[in-house]
């Protein structure tokens, strides 16, 4: 496809590939409930938990982290549900055919024999509604077109924990400056595990990762600067993504430093969420 257009921004709501309860009685604030609501003993709350996922800490992490060592499945028993102990409860999913979600479900759970506290709710309580997250770091979203992708961060991979998010599409899909920034440093020739690339930076230092691309839009270069929203090139599958499905390898690093996992801010300015 042609590169000499520039894309759209697209408006927020808001190295290589080697390499985030309601106590019982207490009515919720504004519900035009007492401040505090009597629960009888003879009616015990009932229990609401849907599993374990990431964030989560304490006994019964351990539990399952000691669960999936048992099933050759290497990961730290710290009591912490973090990126490793995702990526392991996809693996043992996987084995065990279900949908690799990286969430110890109550299904999974179950299956694995372990029990877990159930958190009590004050019967009639409406569940605390969920606010998504604005973005810390993006500005628009770098792919334009129809999309899709999941949170694989920490995800193994023949080259170690996958550092990125991969935002599957079709070739030729344009890509986006997600930023104001400058173009630290690209390659137009396949090389290393990236393939065709593109660092881009952005005024505070923060930097952000393009890889696998099919091609790099005409005129830019190292130093050019650029506008979010503005044509970067197109999506791809070069690299060591040669012969796989068309994606975008996005990472994140802020600072300059190590990657983050992207996730969040991409849901944030994702015009499809």
């Amino acid at each position: 496809m042609s590169l000499g257009l520039t894309a759209p921004a697209l408006v927020a709501s808001p190295m290589p590939e080697q390499l985030p309860g309601t106590a019982v009685g207490a009515a919720p604030e504004g519900s035009g409930l007492p401040a505090q609501v009597p629960v009888s003993p003879a009616t015990p709350a009932a229990p609401a938990t849907d599993g374990l996922r990431f964030g989560a800490s304490g006994a019964d992490v351990k539990a399952l982290q000691r669960k999936l060592r048992v099933r050759g499945v290497k990961v730290q028993v710290n009591g912490t549900y973090g990126v490793r102990t995702r990526a392991g409860v996809r693996i043992l999913q996987r084995k065990m055919h279900l949908k690799a979600t990286g969430i110890a479900d109550a299904a999974l759970l179950k299956r694995l024999g372990i029990k877990i506290r159930a958190v009590a709710s004050a019967p009639g309580a409406p569940a605390a509604p969920v606010v998504p997250a604005g973005p810390r770091y993006l500005k628009v979203f770098p792919v334009v077109g129809e999309h899709h992708y999941s949170d694989d961060f920490g995800d193994p991979r023949g080259q170690g924990a996958h550092q990125g998010n991969d935002i599957m599409g079709s070739m030729g899909l344009p890509l986006v400056a997600c930023v104001d920034g400058t173009i630290s440093r690209l390659t137009r020739t396949e090389t290393g595990l990236g393939g065709i690339w593109i660092w881009l930076v952005d005024a505070r230092g923060n930097e952000y990762y393009y890889a696998h691309m099919e091609a790099i839009a005409p005129g830019l270069t190292a130093g050019s600067k650029v506008t979010a929203g503005q044509a970067l090139g197109t999506m791809g599958m070069s690299g060591d993504a040669r012969g796989t499905a068309p994606h975008l390898h996005f990472e994140i690093r802020p600072n300059g430093g190590g990657s983050i996992n992207p996730f969040t801010d991409l849901r944030a300015v994702d015009p499809a969420k």
